[in-house]
């Protein structure tokens, strides 16, 4: 009996949501070592986090939402824990797509803050 190789498609993280947010004319997308770093008027309000996880900057409202669904926990940095900062993994391309809601807040947010 033959056995017959089948090629999976690779999930990259930041190809599909560099892909994602080319709708945004205002989204600057800089590869560092490790992550990717989306900015909108200079400040990030999203990087990849390994090749799984993406951490977003929400509104407080926002953070209560994605917490409350459980698909996302508080991002801490050493000891500390960043209160506007959450950690969403994603597993596929399809996950990713279920949060453009949050990055699009996330977006209107960050250009909102004050230097």
């Amino acid at each position: 009996m033959k056995t017959r190789k089948v090629a999976v498609a690779k999930f990259e993280l930041s190809e599909t949501l560099t892909e994602m947010l080319e709708e945004f004319a205002t989204i600057v997308v800089t590869k560092k070592m490790r992550s990717t770093n989306f900015t909108t008027k200079n400040k990030v309000f999203a990087f990849t986090k390994g090749k799984d996880a993406v951490v977003l900057k929400l509104p407080p409202d926002a953070i209560e939402r994605i917490l409350l669904s459980k698909k996302a926990s508080l991002l801490i940095m050493g000891k500390r824990t960043m209160k506007e900062w959450v950690l969403v993994p994603r597993k596929s391309a399809h996950d990713c797509k279920k949060l453009l809601g949050f990055f699009k807040e996330g977006i209107i947010y960050v250009s909102s803050l004050k230097k």
